[in-house]
């Protein structure tokens, strides 16, 4: 017996690498698991080729990269963290914590570094060996000018965008604070502030977009109190100076939409020609070209004062994904004006932020109990998981992910989420049958 299960193992290992892995193919997971085990031959061959499991996988939810990155990593470690994301198997830590309530927003910017707002302080932290982001120690953080106000509003930055080497900061005190970033590792150096962005100052920039061009920099801000949206043109500066103006002074146009709508979100396109924008006071959002300003897609039947996009990004060049104060997330195809995918919260609470990989992969964060809920967009109606990211009532005011991990912003502290773990050391958070 000896020598002929010896003697079967040789003319296996004697096999073309082509022909293994299409025998390998037919198999399922637990039995590939098995294979690996017998030899280490066979498991570094099937382990590193990506093949054999994107085969595998093509039913499956594979979690991508929200920032369209396609890296070389192996598609056994995509499946194995996928299925994790699925399963709720995850470690939380938390890694920015302190004592006062804010709104914070956040970026994980290239899975490099993760960009937070704490208040008025726009903060940079590294990533370790791992790819988790390192809190420890800021790499760099700036406080975005302040001018006296007289009412209760702050400095507070609203929400940021990362755009090149371009940080542009809508601030709640109504000035816009744009950076030049040289670096990702230095601290980057304030170019423009624009003061009184809005009904000269009176109302919060709530939305921010960049259009970075070859010689010009074009920013456009809008605010959920103003139906005016502003367009700036900042030229690109090669010294050090920090340029103070008014509103007025850098005004390129505006534009006027809806009478008693104001500008929630927004989101500009891969190509720079198209600009979605999620109003207050209606639950669709309207498209804008860029290039000749007009509207291309109007939201004119769907006015309601109680709703609102609370959050709004480009799954795709012809999709849009959107979230809406009612709860619900909707994705629309801005060439038939048709919605192709519609769902809700399992609880039917708000959404206060979505993200997605552009591919199938969704996530919502949700206004209660610091929750987040994944969806695959090919399944109607039902989530695929959901996650509790802190012990905490707070919404979700802004996430990020990529295949490994999930950042989310509650009001006290960023939580990380990670789902690279050994799924043996912990018990699944599994949520995904809760309100079917």
């Amino acid at each position: 017996m000896t020598i002929k299960s010896k003697m079967t193992t040789d003319n296996i290992l004697q096999l073309p690498i082509d022909i293994l892995v299409n025998i390998f193919k037919l198999l399922n997971i637990k039995d590939l698991h098995n294979v690996m085990l017998t030899c280490k031959l066979l498991k570094d061959l099937i382990k590193n080729d990506n093949t054999i499991w994107r085969h595998l996988s093509r039913d499956k939810l594979i979690i991508g990269y929200s920032d369209k990155r396609r890296p070389n990593d192996l598609w056994y470690n995509r499946c194995r963290t996928s299925q994790n994301w699925c399963n709720g198997y995850y470690r939380i830590k938390l890694v920015i914590k302190h004592y006062t309530n804010y709104m914070p927003w956040l970026t994980f910017h290239n899975s490099e570094i993760l960009l937070v707002s704490v208040g008025s302080e726009l903060q940079c932290y590294p990533t370790n060996r791992k790819g988790t982001p390192n809190c420890r120690e800021a790499l760099w953080k700036v406080e975005v000018p302040k001018i006296p106000r007289h009412d209760v509003r702050t400095n507070d930055i609203s929400r940021f965008i990362i755009k090149n080497d371009i940080i542009a900061c809508g601030n709640r005190d109504g000035c816009l604070a744009v950076y030049k970033l040289n670096n990702t590792r230095k601290r980057p150096c304030l170019q423009y502030h624009v003061q009184d962005c809005h009904k000269k100052g009176a109302v919060e920039v709530s939305a921010v977009e960049v259009i970075d061009g070859r010689n010009q920099t074009i920013v456009v801000t809008g605010s959920s109190n103003s139906s005016d949206l502003q367009f700036y043109g900042l030229k690109k500066e090669s010294d050090n100076i920090t340029y103070i103006c008014k509103g007025n002074d850098k005004n390129l146009f505006n534009i006027s939409l809806y009478e008693t709508a104001g500008t929630k979100c927004m989101a500009l396109n891969s190509t720079s020609d198209k600009l979605a924008i999620g109003l207050t006071g209606n639950s669709r959002p309207i498209l804008l070209d860029v290039n000749n300003p007009r509207v291309l897609m109007a939201a004119d039947a769907t006015k309601n004062r109680k709703e609102a996009v609370r959050d709004i990004q480009w799954h795709n060049d012809n999709t849009l994904l959107y979230v809406t104060h009612a709860g619900n997330l909707h994705l629309l195809d801005i060439r038939s004006h048709e919605l192709v995918y519609h769902t809700w919260d399992p609880f039917r609470a708000a959404f206060y932020c979505v993200k997605s990989d552009g591919q199938c992969a969704v996530v919502a964060g949700s206004a209660e109990y610091s929750r987040c809920v994944l969806f695959d967009t090919r399944k109607q109606i039902h989530h695929t998981q959901m996650f509790f990211t802190q012990k905490k009532a707070s919404p979700v005011y802004s996430l990020d992910f990529d295949p490994y991990q999930l950042i989310t912003a509650i009001d006290r502290g960023v939580s990380v989420l990670d789902f690279n773990i050994n799924t043996s050391l912990e018990e699944p958070k599994d949520y995904s049958q809760v309100f079917h």
